[in-house]
């Protein structure tokens, strides 16, 4: 009886020796994967930077005023551009010449339904009262 107790400690002190060697393993490899994971969040961060950098040295104002004069036929602002509101003229009716086309051809009229038909009695030929 106390070999079988023996045996049974001994297979329960294996089994819990094999189970803390198993969570430790597991703990290891997150950690490990965490690490990783930190770095390359940390690699990506100094990416933005850069590339933030590089963003605020291609809109320096005078490298874009150089830009603009070398690639754009821009004008001098001059008074005479300004208007008021009531110096503009205007605008003319709004003319729908699609409409305007279908109206002369007799097509510009709503068209009748079925349900249009019931209510004003008008009936179709081979209609039943």
């Amino acid at each position: 009886m106390i070999k079988l107790l023996h045996v049974v400690a001994i297979c329960a002190l294996v089994s819990s020796a094999l189970y803390a060697y198993t969570i430790k393993y597991e703990t290891t490899l997150e950690s490990e994967q965490l690490q990783k994971l930190k770095a390359k969040a940390q690699r990506e961060r100094d990416a933005i930077a850069v590339l933030k950098a590089e963003w605020q040295f291609l809109n320096r104002p005078d490298r874009l005023q150089t830009l603009s004069e070398r690639h754009l036929d821009l004008q001098p602002f001059s008074v005479t551009q300004v208007v008021r509101a009531a110096d503009i003229p205007n605008r003319g009716p709004k003319v729908d010449s699609i409409g305007r086309k279908l109206e002369d051809l007799g097509l510009g009229l709503p068209t009748e339904t079925p349900k249009d038909r019931k209510t004003s009695g008008v009936t179709t030929p081979g209609a039943r009262p």
